[in-house]
């Protein structure tokens, strides 16, 4: 009986054993594809400094202070591109690391193939403008023209194909960012110690900030800050980087408080829903949710301590800017929050890691969803059903047109008109890439300087503008690309969770740009996280 017993427990023991052994398996597996473990070979080496680069150095890059921002930042993106092409061609011609040349190079996804086509579709309707100088060069918008797209692409395919995750290229990110965003929250209060906006005009300075140039701009730029650094808030699991990262993520908040900009809160809220999904997931990344919304409520409480010490001076806020710095019963929110971290903390010590049911994140999928459509069905009834009733100051926001949004709306439903009654051509293909200005212009020129003393060059909506500027099927591939990719990294977060760092960066930069503009001084960004998201699906895959 005694002998009986040794040899199960010895049996049993092996098990623990080969558990163990597993388990050492699945990790080093989990640490190979998210990059950790791998040694990098030598044209991931290249694609990590090209990342690196436009993190760090692409933000604060100027030769003649803003100026010239949009050349500056023009010039860099495509000379570095170029660059890394060169490098990671003399890679294969010199044969080195030929061994480990990804084997999955020529595989293509649906986003691969979508973005071919977005660029095809943009050398066709290029051909066929009117404007045909215009749509290769982009000289006759916010240099976006053919050419443009055709680097957006090689940026994408190099990035997909070379990039690993090394935590260290994020973390460059998190701290440049923070710096351009300090520099702003200086701005705001008239503090310019590197001469960066004191050569504009004065009626100007109030609408220039930082490195980056136009609030709106800046506005674009924390939309993919700021999901970085709060992402890597969330997935780090020691509690120093994570206190880092949160110190990153209040000060880009506070940027976005600075910005002043209604796309860049649209952002903020979008990407904050999904993270609130996600978070749900398990209770430790609830506790970290929530949280990160007391710092970021508290980090605004840090800007109106710092507005007292420099005496009030400081420029016109919106709004929501205005509420969240100034008004006093943003504390009362504050000790909400607080109260209700302790309650996940207090949750997060008897469940840890361990994951949620699934009604969990379903109810709060849900919840984000029924929000989303009530918002937009509000919107939908006050812009097309019920257009008299008095809405106050909320007209700015659930009425669309013609005043609406800075005069936004008269861009947009000029632009809606003339995409679909400016001829079948335009229709499917068309103006020509970035000639939104010159189709407005031919037909509401004399219209636009009588209203507003000057003229549309853009729709001030990203999309749109991809509608009118390359037709239906330029949108089309455009869209397909976003919203392929936002489904790939959501099937694979719960398994990876460097997958919600490009998710977010993405669905925040795409819900601002419903708002803004594309221009060479941020939309690199959107395409290079487009690639950033790809490879980490190969490399996943792999």
């Amino acid at each position: 009986m005694s002998k009986k017993k040794n040899k199960q427990t010895s049996i049993n023991e092996q098990k623990v054993k080969n558990r163990s052994a597993s388990v050492k398996i699945d990790k080093k597996s989990a640490a190979r594809i998210d990059g950790v473990a791998a040694k990098l070979s030598m044209h991931e080496k290249f694609a990590a400094l090209y990342v690196i680069s436009m993190f760090s150095i692409f933000p604060v890059y100027m030769t003649n202070k803003l100026f010239d921002v949009r050349d500056d930042r023009l010039h860099y993106f495509v000379v570095t591109t170029f660059v890394l092409l060169f490098f990671i061609v003399a890679t294969y011609i010199c044969g080195i690391d030929k061994e480990r040349w990804p084997k999955d190079l020529f595989k293509m996804s649906l986003p691969d193939w979508a973005f071919i086509a977005f660029v095809g579709v943009c050398l066709i309707s290029a051909i066929l403008s009117e404007y045909g100088v215009e749509a290769f060069t982009g000289s006759g918008g916010r240099d976006s023209g053919f050419w443009l797209m055709a680097v957006y692409l090689l940026c994408y395919l190099l990035v997909s194909r070379y990039f690993r995750y090394k935590e260290v290229v994020f973390t460059a990110f998190a701290v440049v960012s923070s710096v351009v965003c300090f520099i702003a929250l200086l701005h705001e209060f008239w503090i310019d110690p590197f001469k960066i906006i004191v050569d504009i005009k004065e009626s100007q300075q109030k609408d220039f900030i930082t490195t980056i140039g136009n609030i709106n701009m800046f506005s674009g730029f924390v939309c993919v800050s700021l999901p970085v650094c709060t992402a890597l808030a969330i997935i780090s699991k020691d509690k120093v980087s994570s206190a880092f990262y949160w110190f990153t993520a209040s000060i880009n908040f506070m940027g976005l408080l600075v910005a002043n900009s209604m796309s860049g809160y649209f952002g903020f809220v979008s990407f904050m829903a999904i993270l609130f999904i996600y978070c749900c997931g398990s209770a430790r990344r609830l506790f970290k949710f929530i949280l990160t919304c007391t710092i970021m409520l508290a980090s605004a409480k840090v800007l109106r301590l710092m507005s007292f010490f420099f005496k009030d001076n400081y420029k016109n806020l919106e709004d929501v800017s205005r509420f969240m710095i100034y008004d006093n019963r943003v504390y009362m929110i504050i000790v909400v929050f607080a109260v209700l971290t302790a309650a996940a903390y207090l949750l997060m010590s008897k469940y840890g890691d361990e994951h949620s049911p699934k009604w969990v994140q379903l109810s709060a999928g849900g919840f984000v969803a029924f929000a989303a459509a009530a918002l937009l069905g509000v919107f939908i009834y006050f812009s097309a059903i019920d257009k008299t009733t008095d809405l106050g100051k909320l007209s700015k926001i659930l009425r669309l047109n013609d005043q609406w949004g800075t005069h936004r709306g008269y861009a947009w439903i000029r632009g809606f008109e003339l995409w679909h009654t400016n001829g079948i051509k335009n229709t499917l293909v068309g103006s020509g890439p970035d000639t939104f200005g010159q189709v407005i212009k031919a037909v509401y020129r004399d219209d636009m300087v009588k209203r507003h003393g000057s003229v549309f060059d853009t729709a001030h909506n990203e999309f749109l503008n991809y509608l009118v500027t390359t037709g239906l099927f330029g949108f089309a591939a455009y869209t397909t690309v976003f919203v392929s990719l936002v489904v790939r990294c959501v099937k694979r977060c719960s398994k990876n969770a460097v997958f919600i760092i490009p998710l977010l960066a993405i669905c925040a930069y795409c819900s601002q740009s419903i708002f803004n503009l594309a221009t060479p001084i941020i939309t690199p960004y959107i395409f290079l996280f487009f690639g950033i998201a790809e490879a980490f699906v190969r490399k996943a895959d792999e």
